[in-house]
């Protein structure tokens, strides 16, 4: 009997199973931190997730080149000063696409400008119109529909 009390004690005050419990309990404590940041994170993955497969369902793929039945023409536009039209094609076509581009882009204001307008609305209204048909009939731009 007192070789089981003494193994008891023994037992009962050892030490070199400790570090095995502070790994258990480290690992624990690593495990329920896991859960929690997963519980808070899930939902807005599961929104994520919803948004990208919403915008994946309804996304169009265009399998084809666009129809070659767009009728466009320079020109078909309101012109406001008609006499400048062939010398500002001739002096337009001179331009790299860069410059043209954004030559085009800063008449763009005037675009909307009705004929008749006066000087110098009416020249950049159709400065605009005519560096937007060039650059349709180089392929910097897509016609407008």
């Amino acid at each position: 009997m007192q070789k089981l009390k003494n193994s008891t004690k023994l037992f009962l005050t050892g030490e070199s199973g400790a570090v095995t419990v502070d790994w258990v309990v480290l690992t624990a404590g690593m495990v329920g931190l896991g859960l929690a940041t997963m519980a808070v994170v899930s939902g807005g993955v599961e929104d994520l997730s919803g948004d990208m497969q919403s915008q994946l369902e309804t996304q169009e793929i265009s399998t084809s080149f666009a129809s070659a039945a767009v009728a466009w023409e320079s020109g078909q536009w309101d012109m406001s000063n008609p006499g400048i039209y062939d010398s500002y094609v001739a002096w337009m076509a001179n331009f790299e696409d860069q410059q043209l581009l954004d030559h085009m882009n800063n008449t763009a204001q005037y675009a909307d400008y009705p004929a008749g307008s006066g000087h110098p609305y009416d020249t950049y209204h159709d400065e605009f119109y005519i560096a937007q048909d060039e650059a349709i009939s180089r392929g910097l731009i897509d016609p407008p529909t």
